[in-house]
């Protein structure tokens, strides 16, 4: 199962612990607040692996155990707006300043400006980043849409931003949650 880009869309604040035992309480997923489920660690839905950003301002992975409804929310259910491009809809996500773009593999393919959107139409996270956002256009800043290609495929992942702010408010990749 694919990693994901999510949003806590419960209206609760989230306690992240340090393991499935509930060992210590080490963060909290508050409302609204974006986060990666890392579905790579063999979670299902009750012993939710996360990556997200701490108190301390840095990525860290922790647990969420038995999370409550709306929680675990696709990012991609709460997008910037959409595009149509090449006669396919895609939902768009809005950069708030130049954030990296990667190929499939992990190799820098180039980057997305600030006030420019990128465009996707799942809800894919990265296998080793939950962070970076799978993506297959961006907005040039010129105008119009490149195609993110490289390493035999089609598509490829932007980083977020989740390691500088999480907050729907501060997030770099923002949308309408």
């Amino acid at each position: 199962m694919a990693n994901t880009f999510c949003i806590n869309k419960s209206g609760l604040t989230i306690p992240v612990y340090s393991d499935t035992n509930k060992t210590k309480k080490i963060g909290s997923i508050y409302n609204r607040e974006a986060f990666g489920y890392d579905r790579n660690w063999g979670g299902d839905n009750y012993y939710c692996h996360i990556l997200f950003l701490n108190s301390e301002g840095s990525l860290s992975y922790g647990f969420i155990i038995d999370p409550p409804n709306n929680s675990l929310v696709n990012c991609t259910e709460y997008p910037y707006g959409t595009a149509t491009i090449n006669n396919t809809k895609y939902k768009t996500f809005k950069m708030r300043n130049l954030r990296n773009v990667y190929t499939a593999s992990g190799t820098k393919w180039g980057a997305v400006a600030a006030n420019c959107r990128v465009a996707c139409n799942d809800n894919i996270s990265g296998n080793s980043h939950p962070d970076w956002k799978c993506i297959e256009y961006v907005e040039s800043s010129k105008g119009g849409w490149v195609k993110v290609t490289g390493d035999g495929v089609n598509y490829g992942f932007v980083d977020t931003g989740l390691s500088v702010a999480s907050g729907y408010n501060s997030i770099p990749m923002y949308g309408s949650w």
